[in-house]
């Protein structure tokens, strides 16, 4: 079969019988790949224990058929996203195509009502997945119309192929991102509609919903662009799934024309960032042992500017700073917190009466050494 940009062979074991293997291989109907040579990866499965096999791997397994059809699911989409990474944009997302090509994803957390979205629109549009959206830094998706895990009841999901459930075909060639929307889904609106969502908001959003965003050269820079280049991110506010055909439209024509003003932040290693050095007065160390109780920059994947705020990606996370924090992080070179501060002051307007700009400056320090975008040695 073809997943994303991998071909993938289901080995199941004979602890399934004929039936049961049959039923497993009917969901990938859809993604049948016949071309010679060896697959990219092969997936063994069956039931029972997570016994190794004789080659020393360890097969998917389950306890029943059903469980299987879920895991080998998990199986090939993992493989399918580790595939392409460093080479693609992969939000968790189910996306639908225009028959001109155009792509809308809706983006959003497991249970948020992706697969029941696509559902709903898969039957006027063309579906492109259920899960995992693939986007190349020009804007070129990559179909991956898995089966649809289809939640029968808590703890329980089904396995459907797009072809049994009436969904259509998107087209096979030059399909690109036109949209990215967030699904909200509120019971008792009469009038869904449709909403543009701030940039800071909209990358926040997305950040957390992808994944190795860490591999690509550029990540946050990526992201921002595809965000930018599709008119910026629109939220869907609906009550009912069955809505959501008719605001397609919408969607489309809610484009954000504003573009904020973007700056990289250049890889900063330990006391090269120089960005306030006239604002601190240099003390001598005789000794020229480190200085205990100064804080510096984490080491981070990468950082840009978002008109007034710093988008900060460590490890695992991509951290927002606003007001104070852009100034504290980019000053963190080795110094202490009462360094950090008279640069701050002195960056910042005067405060309104009664603000403790002392504790105000301390809660951020301590926030960003709580989010490890600042170390304190």
């Amino acid at each position: 079969m073809r997943a994303l940009a991998s071909t993938v062979r289901i080995e199941l074991d004979d602890s399934l019988n004929s039936a049961e293997q049959e039923s497993i291989k009917a969901h990938w109907v859809d993604l049948a790949h016949h071309e010679d040579g060896e697959p990219d990866r092969v997936i063994r499965a069956g039931l029972g224990d997570l016994s190794p096999a004789f080659d020393g791997s360890f097969p998917v397994r389950a306890d029943s058929p059903e469980g299987l059809a879920q895991r080998i699911t998990s199986e090939i989409t993992i493989r399918a996203i580790g595939g392409l990474r460093g080479e693609a944009l992969m939000l968790h997302a189910s996306a639908v195509a225009l028959d001109d090509g155009r792509v809308v994803g809706f983006v959003g957390p497991s249970g948020r009502g992706k697969t029941t979205a696509v559902q709903a629109l898969g039957r006027a549009y063309g579906y492109v997945t259920d899960e995992t959206l693939a986007v190349r830094v020009d804007g070129s998706v990559v179909a991956y119309p898995k089966p649809l895990s289809i939640r029968k009841r808590p703890g329980v999901k089904a396995t459907e192929p797009a072809s049994t459930l009436g969904l259509r075909t998107a087209p096979t060639h030059d399909l690109r991102l036109a949209a990215l929307v967030l699904l909200d889904r509120r019971p008792g609106v009469d009038d869904p509609f449709v909403e543009s969502v701030p940039i800071i908001e909209a990358l926040s959003a997305l950040a957390p919903q992808t994944s190795h965003l860490s591999a690509l050269e550029h990540p946050l820079r990526t992201l921002l662009d595809t965000i930018l280049t599709t008119g910026g991110v629109r939220r869907v506010v609906y009550a009912e799934a069955s809505s959501l055909p008719s605001l397609i439209d919408d969607v489309l024509r809610t484009i954000e024309h504003g573009a904020p003003m973007l700056i990289d932040i250049p890889k900063l290693s330990e006391r090269d960032c120089g960005c306030f050095s006239d604002d601190v007065a240099t003390q001598s160390n005789p000794s020229g042992a480190e200085e205990s109780g100064v804080y510096w920059r984490a080491s981070y994947v990468d950082a840009l500017t978002v008109d007034d705020a710093l988008i900060v990606q460590v490890m695992g996370q991509v951290v927002v700073l606003a007001g104070v924090g852009p100034i504290l992080w980019l000053a963190a070179d080795g110094l202490t917190e009462l360094e950090l501060r008279e640069i701050a002051m002195r960056q910042l307007p005067e405060a309104p009466a009664g603000v403790d700009v002392t504790g105000v400056i301390a809660d951020a320090v301590q926030g960003m050494v709580d989010t490890r975008i600042l170390v304190r040695k």
